[in-house]
């Protein structure tokens, strides 16, 4: 399904029964996972531009960096160059209506080294840095054609919120075409945003 701004994004929440379970954080071995650093500030608007959201640069940045927890900016990067393929952010509040929760933001992938196991190190190194931090609701926002993303998400635990009427039907939609199990019945309609 092609992006249709008349839609509202797609939730996604951590399992609260899983709060105290930090995912596994497998890296790639050709890969390094490790923090943000100034020196990747290009980079990162470069993999922003490719995974699909053109247009960043630092007045667009620095909103955000206000956002983000200490020691929860993470890169993925080649090992040996060092140069940045991935990027994931800890964002507390972002979206300011969920004042105690933690958002997993930003997630991005250069497409040259997709399918590698990037993204999901990324969310889980995310995920665990929240639950090292304290918090004990955590969630994301999506769009319905970020496929690959969004089957990632569901690898590593988290749910989908179906907040919504259209909700149950754009996720049965997304799990067929990923060929994951629809399974409504397991998965939270509503959550508290405090």
């Amino acid at each position: 399904m092609p992006w249709n701004d008349s839609l509202a994004q797609l939730r996604m929440v951590w399992p609260a029964a899983r709060v105290a379970c930090p995912p596994p954080v497998d890296v790639p071995p050709e890969y390094v996972l490790r923090e943000y650093a100034p020196a990747d500030e290009d980079r990162f608007y470069e993999i922003m531009h490719v995974a699909g959201w053109p247009g960043w640069d630092g007045a667009r940045l620095r909103p955000t960096l206000s956002k983000v927890l200490p020691r929860g900016w993470f890169v993925v990067a080649e090992r040996g160059t060092d140069i940045a393929v991935g990027t994931a952010m800890c964002l507390h509040n972002y979206k300011r209506v969920t004042p105690f929760w933690g958002n997993l933001g930003w997630l991005a992938c250069d497409p040259a080294h997709s399918g590698r196991g990037i993204g999901k190190a990324l969310t889980a190194a995310v995920v665990s840095r929240f639950i090292e931090a304290g918090y004990e609701r955590i969630d994301l926002y999506s769009e319905d054609s970020r496929l690959g993303a969004l089957k990632t998400y569901l690898r590593v635990g988290f749910h989908p919120l179906l907040y919504a009427d259209d909700m149950p039907g754009r996720w049965e939609d997304i799990c067929r075409r990923i060929a994951w199990p629809f399974s409504p019945a397991r998965w939270p309609a509503e959550v508290s945003s405090a």
